[in-house]
C-alpha cells in the first residue's frame, strides 16, 4: 500500500510546486491567486502523471531512482510538451515585446534565443518538481541487501 499510496501523493503534490514557480517567474507572487496558477496546476499534474509516472516506474524498475535522476526528469518531462508545442508551423511572423522572433515562418536568431530561455524555465520549474518528488518517495529506495535508506540525508 505505501509503495503506491506515497507516489501517488507525489504525483499531486511535486507537480503543482513546480508550476507555482513558473507563475512566479513569469508574472511575480501577485499573479499567485490568478486564473494562470490554476490553468498552470491543472496542466502540471496531467503532464506531471501521465509522462512522470511511466518514467517514475522505469527508474524504480532499474531501481535507478536519485535525486538527480528525478530532477533530471522532472525537468525533461516539463520541457518535453513545449518543445514539441513550439514548432512555428503556419505562422509567418511573430513578435514578443519589441522583438520579432518569427519571420517568414522561420525562427530568427533572437526567436531562438527567446525560446531557449523561455523552455529553459520550464526546465528549472520540472527539476523542482523533480526534487520535491525526491523528498516524498525517499522513503521508499531501500537498499534491499542492507535494510538502510538511501535516502539523502535529513537537514
Amino acid at each position: 500500500m505505501k509503495n503506491v499510496l506515497i507516489p501517488t501523493i507525489g504525483f499531486l503534490i511535486a507537480p503543482p510546486i513546480g508550476a507555482l514557480a513558473w507563475v512566479i517567474l513569469e508574472g511575480g507572487a501577485g499573479q499567485i491567486l490568478s486564473g494562470i496558477t490554476a490553468w498552470a496546476v491543472v496542466v502540471s499534474i496531467i503532464v506531471g502523471t501521465v509522462l512522470g509516472a511511466p518514467v517514475y516506474l522505469f527508474l524504480r524498475a532499474k531501481r535507478l531512482v536519485t535525486i538527480i535522476s528525478l530532477s533530471l526528469g522532472g525537468a525533461v518531462i516539463s520541457m518535453l510538451p513545449w518543445i514539441l508545442l513550439s514548432h512555428p508551423g503556419g505562422t509567418t511572423k511573430s513578435v514578443v515585446g519589441q522583438t520579432v522572433i518569427i519571420e517568414n515562418g522561420s525562427y530568427t536568431a533572437e526567436g531562438i534565443i527567446y525560446q531557449i530561455k523561455f523552455i529553459a524555465q520550464f526546465g528549472l520549474c520540472g527539476a523542482i518538481s523533480g526534487l520535491v518528488f525526491w523528498f516524498i518517495v525517499r522513503s521508499l529506495v531501500t537498499s534491499k541487501d542492507t535494510g538502510r535508506s538511501k535516502a539523502a540525508p535529513v537537514l
